[in-house]
Order: C-alpha cells, then sequence, then structure tokens
C-alpha cells in the first residue's frame, strides 16, 4: 500500500502521464496526447514505479495527488501565517480596521469573522470566488457559504475551534465544499488564523479554490 513517505522529484514527462491518467485516460489515450508511442507510456510508468513503489495506477496517481494538496495546504498556511504576523502586530492595540490593505493585497480570498460568525470583512478575491460583492458579506453568518447538508457539522467545527482557537485546517479533508451565490458548489482548501482584539476574537480564512 502507499505510505506517505515524501514523493520524489518527477520529471515533466512523467508528471503529465499522472495528470492524465488521474483525469481518465488509457494508456492508448495518453500515447496520443503525448504523441508517443504505448511501450514509451510503459516505459514511463515503470520510471514513475521506480521512484515512488511498485503501486497500482491508482495508487501512483493518488500518491502525488495527496503530495501536490499537501503543497498547496501547506503554501496557503504559509501565506495566511505570513499576513496574520503582520495583523497581530497591530490588533492588540487597536480596533480600527487596519486589516483591509493587508486582506485586499493577499493572493487569496480572505475572510475575517468575528466569535460569532459573522462575516466582518472579505476582500476582492473572496467576491469573485463566491459570488457575493464584499458588501453583501459583511456581517452575514459564515454557514452561507456552506452548503446546507454540511451545516450543522461545519457550525461544530467553527464552535470547537473559536473555544480553542490554534492555526489547522477547515474539516478533516483538504477539499472542503463550499456554496457559490448562485448555489453552485465547489471545493476549497482553507487556513484559519486566529487573532485576539480588545474587543474580541477574530478569525482569519485564507481560501483557495481547488482546480
Amino acid at each position: 500500500m502507499p505510505t506517505d513517505r515524501p514523493t520524489p522529484e518527477l520529471s515533466p514527462r512523467e508528471k503529465q502521464l499522472l495528470e492524465f491518467a488521474a483525469a481518465g485516460f488509457t494508456d492508448t489515450a495518453i500515447a496520443h496526447k503525448l504523441g508517443i508511442s504505448e511501450a514509451t507510456v510503459g516505459t514511463y510508468w515503470g520510471r514513475v514505479r521506480i521512484k515512488l513503489g511498485p503501486y497500482s495506477r491508482t495508487e501512483l496517481v493518488a500518491i502525488v495527488m495527496r503530495a501536490e494538496q499537501e503543497a498547496a495546504i501547506e503554501a496557503l498556511r504559509k501565506e495566511n501565517e505570513d499576513l496574520v504576523k503582520q495583523l497581530r502586530e497591530q490588533a492588540a492595540a487597536s480596533d480600527e480596521p487596519f486589516y483591509r490593505d493587508l486582506l485586499e493585497a493577499a493572493p487569496d480570498a480572505m475572510l475575517v469573522v468575528a466569535e460569532n460568525g459573522k462575516i466582518e470583512y472579505a476582500n476582492q478575491a473572496a467576491e469573485e470566488i463566491f459570488g457575493y460583492a464584499k458588501a453583501e458579506m459583511q456581517g452575514v453568518d459564515l454557514l452561507t457559504l456552506v452548503p446546507m447538508r454540511f451545516r450543522e457539522i461545519h457550525l461544530m467545527h467553527r464552535n470547537d475551534y473559536f473555544a480553542e482557537p490554534e492555526r489547522r485546517e477547515m474539516g478533516t479533508h483538504k477539499d472542503t465544499p463550499a456554496l457559490h451565490k448562485d448555489g453552485t458548489e465547489f471545493l476549497i482548501r482553507a487556513s484559519l488564523s486566529a487573532i485576539q482584539r480588545p474587543s474580541g476574537l477574530m478569525v482569519t480564512c485564507a481560501v483557495r479554490v481547488v482546480h
């Protein structure tokens, strides 16, 4: 079975092979897509197995996808952490909306959520992802951005988080369901960080769409 060991570096062609396999292409179709022979495709599979282990196609794809997910969430977490460091330097002394310029400059969608679960601020990137104007999101419960069937469990996780705020991923999976204004569901990766202010706790939520 696949392990959680670090994933060796794959060549661009090996990555293409796995991307096409993840999309459901057969070796014959992959050969056509890459402009190579099916025998060469087999050779690439052999190289991938040497690097990752003697696993099936499905297991090899899963190993690489999991590694990519881990790298993506770690990058998101690092960006959020860097931003939060700047916010914390000022939050202890003031409740002024100092964070707005910082959040607008953030590379990902950012939401600021109060202890009552209401969205205090959303940046332009969040507006583009969720389909709501920033003014529409302000004062709205964060549950509005969660599909109905997941709201109860989300509320439980949120209450647990505010009770013991420590930076962590949202949910138990890297890909968390979210809800667009038009009712469309899509997957996101999210990273949470809590900041203590004179008026209470606020949580920054960095969000990135899973493509």
